[in-house]
């Protein structure tokens, strides 16, 4: 299924490990709170990248796990941190005074679906969606990165570019779509 990705990950020097049994996943998939969609799940049962930018959710010592669980948070510390710069949508009503705003933003992040990071700042939302969309998310700039995960990599590391992306065939993912 993931054929054509796992040779473009190979012509850019990408490193590709055996993939992970299910005990792995589950394994990962508990310590790190996360539940990895569907896709995601099948591509690193296949193979798991490795390198420079790449997750490596095999390697369990403790620096490894300390820094996945720091980009698993990153995106909710720094909206967090910077709620005062997230424009505001209409959907949600009213825009607030200025004294409240950072705390409503606040709010509704934490009601955001929980993200998986993919490859450095690109991760995909836990949603019920068997393969979510890909997001690229740095501080407050967050953008669709690709429908789905083969095409993010066709996006990230093939022949397509992101501004091919149809947003209007993407799926509503709460509080990031809305902030984008």
């Amino acid at each position: 299924m993931f054929e054509s990705i796992f040779d473009i990950l190979k012509e850019k020097g990408v490193t590709l490990e055996e993939g992970l049994s299910l005990e792995e996943l589950q394994f990962i998939e508990n310590l790190y709170k996360i539940k990895f969609p569907r896709s995601l799940e099948s591509f690193l049962m296949l193979k798991l990248p490795v390198s420079h930018g790449f997750y490596n959710w095999r390697d369990m010592k403790k620096e490894n796990v300390y820094y996945i669980n720091k980009i698993i948070n990153r995106p909710y510390e720094e909206i967090s941190d910077k709620a005062n710069e997230v424009y505001w949508n209409d959907k949600w009503g009213v825009e607030p005074e200025k004294d409240s705003y950072s705390y409503i933003v606040r709010e509704k992040l934490k009601k955001a679906p929980k993200l998986v990071p993919i490859y450095a700042h690109r991760y995909m939302p836990i949603i019920p969606e068997i393969n979510p969309p890909v997001l690229s998310i740095h501080g407050v700039d967050i953008i669709f990165y690709g429908i789905d995960l083969e095409n993010y990599f066709d996006i990230e590391f093939g022949d397509k570019k992101q501004n091919s992306i149809q947003l209007e065939n993407l799926p509503y993912i709460d509080f990031w779509s809305d902030i984008m």
